[in-house]
């Protein structure tokens, strides 16, 4: 006879993470809906830190929310400095870009020049002398020799399950 504990605890382990997934969802949605209304939303958790200003007390919090949405501030305005900095951040920036755009260019220019370039070699000239070729020369393949690179290790072959 089989052991029924295991799909309890599994059938209340579906129902426990259910209920914390449908709460957060309703959660999320009441704080969506508060937002899109224009409310001011209060955290639950009291700020931390000696930055933070003293914590509301708990009978402000519907006071709060009665008062509706406020308005907003202007934006803040960018002083000199950082104005001008900006200016000569894209200032720079619209010269790489044109410097990059000549680069390119020239790279065009060339990759063309040496698409139409042509060896030609004018073997009527006193000038064009063949390279010496005889059957006797040394054998210059690597085949037998080390060469440049070691040589290849042999593969190594595993046993297979068969």
């Amino acid at each position: 006879m089989k052991s029924a504990t295991v799909p309890i605890i599994c059938g209340a382990a579906l129902v426990a993470m259910s209920t914390a997934a449908t709460c957060h969802w309703w959660s999320v949605r009441q704080f969506a809906a508060a937002v899109h209304a224009g409310l001011p939303v209060i955290s639950r958790t009291p700020p931390v830190g000696p930055a933070v200003g003293p914590a509301l007390p708990k009978a402000a919090a519907p006071r709060l929310l009665a008062q509706g949405p406020k308005t907003l501030e202007p934006a803040p305005t960018t002083d000199a400095t950082q104005k001008k900095f900006y200016e000569t951040l894209i200032a720079k920036m619209e010269g790489l870009q044109n410097q990059n755009r000549d680069l390119l260019n020239q790279v065009a220019e060339t990759n063309r020049d040496m698409m139409n370039l042509n060896f030609r070699v004018d073997t009527f000239s006193d000038s064009f002398r063949p390279m010496p070729v005889s059957e006797d020369r040394p054998d210059t393949s690597s085949e037998d020799g080390p060469g440049v690179l070691p040589p290849r290790a042999e593969p190594v072959f595993l046993p297979s399950d068969q």
